[in-house]
């Protein structure tokens, strides 16, 4: 999808529609195999790893004591695989236009602005993810399983250390919220169909849930 706007909705309807049931789930992975095909752009293997894992890894503790952690694992799985899609797919300055379009130059520009910022950061993940695991290895790495608790600690504080050095250069420039920027958007003939597509998802969804009460 082109329109960042349309594919912004979409995302945002279909991981609602996914996490709310296992019904839901199921139609989303099916537009994700039929409309998305194509355009998934999964992320590297080790961004992968430890993503998948972490679920996996939350899912078999739930079950373990008590809780449904296979619906949680399949749910949460289907809304990973929306959100690389939707990541994947998407262009630099997208949230920015979306965003300005929304809801304005102020408090538009600065929804983008914090938006582009993080998505910026999420782009470095794969090589973050790499580095740490050639600093685990050297340290004495205990295979992955054993690793996934301190990448995930390690890459949480890269994020923190980022944010505190972007919030610096944006007061040292004097930024101080609001801006003009002018949004612009490109549209595909299949936009509307995969838009209307996850409309349909998320009422199918609703019906289920009314009918089941």
């Amino acid at each position: 999808m082109q329109d960042a706007r349309l594919r912004i909705g979409a995302t945002l309807l279909l991981s609602c529609a996914a996490f709310s049931s296992v019904f839901g789930a199921v139609l989303v992975a099916l537009w994700w195999g039929i409309i998305g095909r194509g355009e998934r752009n999964l992320p590297g293997r080790h961004a992968a790893a430890v993503i998948f894992g972490a679920i996996i890894l939350v899912a078999g503790f739930t079950e373990a004591f008590g809780g449904d952690g296979i619906s949680y694992g399949f749910r949460m799985t289907v809304v990973t695989l929306i959100a690389f899609w939707a990541f994947g797919h998407g262009r630099e300055g997208d949230l920015m236009n979306t965003a300005v379009w929304a809801f304005g130059d102020r408090i538009g520009f600065d929804l983008g602005l914090t938006a582009e910022m993080a998505v910026s950061s999420l782009r470095r993940i794969e090589k973050d993810i790499r580095d740490i695991k050639n600093a685990l290895k050297l340290k004495g790495s205990r295979g992955p399983v054993h690793d996934l608790i301190p990448l995930g600690f390690a890459l949480t504080i890269i994020q923190i250390h980022r944010a505190r050095e972007q919030g610096i250069i944006l007061a040292t420039r004097g930024y101080r919220g609001g801006g003009t920027y002018l949004p612009t958007f490109r549209r595909s003939k299949t936009d509307n169909v995969a838009f209307f597509g996850s409309i349909l998802i998320i009422v199918a969804v609703f019906v289920s849930f009314v009918g089941y009460l």
